[in-house]
């Protein structure tokens, strides 16, 4: 049997290992570029005009003034949101492609659609709940009502008759329609598009009568008349627009509710170091006063938080947008 090591010669061996643990670990953290190491890219995944296009582009500068880094907006739209999504899901995982996701990535397409390629919590890591959209529900003035009180009558006297657009099959705007048509007992004809920009003009043209869609991208057409608002789909009035009414209190619905969000994201396993330092940034962008009068006249309200909230709130929106796809009998191949 061999003598054990000295207690001497068994210290120094500990602290050397110790020493080249540390040296190691100080190496490689030095190796590592400090992030931004160059061009982020900021995925928008759906048309220019939308309400992710509005905020990416708000925001976008002061993201870069603040990382020191060129933040590009990319466009990448598709399939309600998932072709852009993917795009950020097979990035590498060091912070320079980044979702600007919203309700329809990433709390709808997961539960209406059957393969859909996106799993929010595992393929994507949250960041940062950004905003809340502000949805109105407007038609084609020539649609003969003025109310929601007169379209509920006209959509019942006239079944099938009335076409109401959307972005695409399960979009927040197709699942806001079907719940205005589940509580009324109305039928519509659903007419999706690949994004909002191709719909706005169809809807202004008279191709489709009415949508569901947020606040930014429509009210622009009503001021100038050429579209027609019935009501905000909010439980309140927005203080925007004070004399424009609820869904539920024009229609006689209450509780009727359809509003959206947006958030950001970047690829699983985004280091946290990288995560915590997105989250402070878009914190302190949205915290900035002439930052949140830009967006509240897009009709977005700022609502960030910290990357576990945002996480959760993404866990209970998958479980409430489930039920509420079930109950209306959406699924998407």
């Amino acid at each position: 049997m061999r003598p054990p090591f000295p207690l001497a010669r068994r210290q120094f061996l500990r602290g050397a290992m110790l020493a080249t643990v540390a040296y190691a670990t100080s190496s490689r953290a030095a190796a590592q570029p400090a992030y931004p190491s160059q061009p982020v890219r900021l995925i928008a995944p759906f048309s220019p005009g939308g309400a992710v296009d509005i905020y990416s582009r708000i925001i976008s500068p002061e993201l870069s003034r603040i990382l020191g880094q060129t933040v590009i907006v990319e466009n990448r739209p598709g399939a309600s949101g998932n072709i852009g999504a993917e795009m950020v899901k097979r990035a590498p995982a060091d912070g320079h492609t980044l979702l600007v996701g919203n309700i329809a990535i990433l709390g709808i397409n997961p539960v209406v659609y059957k393969n859909n390629p996106i799993a929010p919590l595992a393929d994507l890591t949250p960041i940062a709940k950004t905003v809340n959209v502000n949805y109105v529900l407007v038609l084609n003035p020539q649609v003969p009502a003025r109310t929601a009180a007169e379209l509920i009558a006209y959509a019942k006297t006239n079944p099938g008759k009335l076409t109401y657009g959307s972005s695409g099959t399960g979009s927040m705007q197709q699942m806001a329609a079907e719940l205005f048509q589940s509580r009324t007992g109305t039928k519509l004809l659903h007419v999706p598009y690949k994004g909002t920009g191709a719909l706005v003009g169809d809807l202004v043209a008279g191709h489709v009568d009415m949508i569901f869609a947020d606040e930014g991208s429509m009210m622009q057409q009503v001021n100038a008349g050429k579209l027609r608002v019935l009501g905000v789909c909010g439980l309140t009035r927005r203080p925007e627009y004070p004399d424009i009414p609820t869904i539920a209190e024009a229609a006689d619905l209450p509780g009727f509710e359809a509003v959206a969000w947006q958030g950001l994201a970047g690829p699983a396993r985004l280091p946290a170091s990288i995560v915590d330092q997105l989250n402070q940034a878009i914190n302190q962008i949205q915290a900035d006063p002439a930052i949140k009068a830009r967006l509240a006249a897009a009709g977005l309200s700022t609502d960030a938080g910290t990357p576990q909230a945002f996480r959760q709130y993404i866990g209970d929106e998958l479980t409430k947008w489930r039920k509420v796809a079930t109950d209306i009998g959406i699924s998407v191949q």
